[in-house]
């Protein structure tokens, strides 16, 4: 029985090009699931517009409650009374805004003066404690450290200002730590280190208030230990020595020039 060959189906362009109506069929399943769910949609709606609302009142808020205190903390700085000044930032301590850390730290200050050192003590650890990442972390590090020197806790004062040096060297406060360092060994009697010290400050910030301090610092003691300045010693004698020179030299060329002015000419025979 002879097979029969089927005949080959033309290929038309509904084949080749994608079904136009498959968007169409897309769309009224979406729009049946929206008409099936309503409520959840219409939830869902509203929630994010609620969200968008609440954000908008929140940062309003946070914006309207940080002018405000920030214009009490300017009001309380520029009092002059300290302890009127230490009243005005106690209710700014616990505002928990950008400025809280610095306001810790000038509440500490302001009752340090006072001579409030337990409050300060107190104050400044709870910034160190609560805002790690702060600004003013090595500055309150830097007042429990002169707290530990007042107690002549002198071996945990030197530490504290060696940790700022290498934990914040790049801040201005670490600049001047090895005044603080070298404050510290004289009061331990180590001359000769904090004369170290003293001239280390000199070099890493010359041309300071804090240079001029350890210069001067470093003269007190000279005047006091001349004994501990050999090298300094030998250069002034030197010096001396070669102005000694130079006056007998002067001497020695006004007598010669003396002489030569005294002595007659000598007369031409005639």
């Amino acid at each position: 029985m002879p097979i029969r060959r089927q005949k080959k189906r033309k290929t038309e362009v509904k084949d080749i090009l994608p079904n136009i109506d498959e968007p169409k069929n897309q769309l009224l399943i979406w729009w049946t699931h929206i008409k099936e769910n309503l409520y959840l949609y219409i939830f869902s709606i509203v929630f994010i517009l609620l969200c968008v609302v609440i954000g908008l009142i929140y940062g309003s808020y946070n914006s309207s409650k940080n002018k405000d205190i920030m214009t009490r903390y300017a009001s309380a700085v520029l009092k002059e009374d300290l302890q009127e000044k230490l009243d005005a930032l106690k209710p700014l301590m616990d505002t928990n805004s950008s400025l809280t850390p610095e306001i810790l730290y000038v509440y500490a200050e302001t009752a340090f003066t006072l001579g409030k050192i337990d409050e300060a003590e107190t104050i400044w650890k709870k910034l160190c404690e609560k805002y790690p990442q702060s600004e003013w972390v090595p500055n309150a590090r830097e007042g429990l450290g002169y707290l530990e020197e007042l107690r002549k806790n002198y071996d945990n004062a030197i530490n504290i200002y060696k940790e700022i040096k290498e934990k914040w060297s790049n801040s201005f406060i670490a600049k001047r730590q090895s005044f603080n360092i070298g404050r510290v060994l004289e009061a331990k009697q180590d001359l000769q280190n904090a004369i170290e010290a003293y001239k280390k400050q000199q070099e890493e910030f010359p041309d300071s208030s804090i240079a001029n301090k350890a210069k001067s610092a470093l003269d007190r003691i000279k005047g006091e230990h001349p004994e501990l300045f050999p090298e300094e010693k030998k250069e002034e004698s030197s010096q001396d020595a070669t102005k000694n020179e130079v006056k007998e030299n002067t001497a020695s060329l006004q007598t010669d020039t003396s002489k030569k002015e005294n002595t007659p000419a000598p007369q031409q025979g005639q």
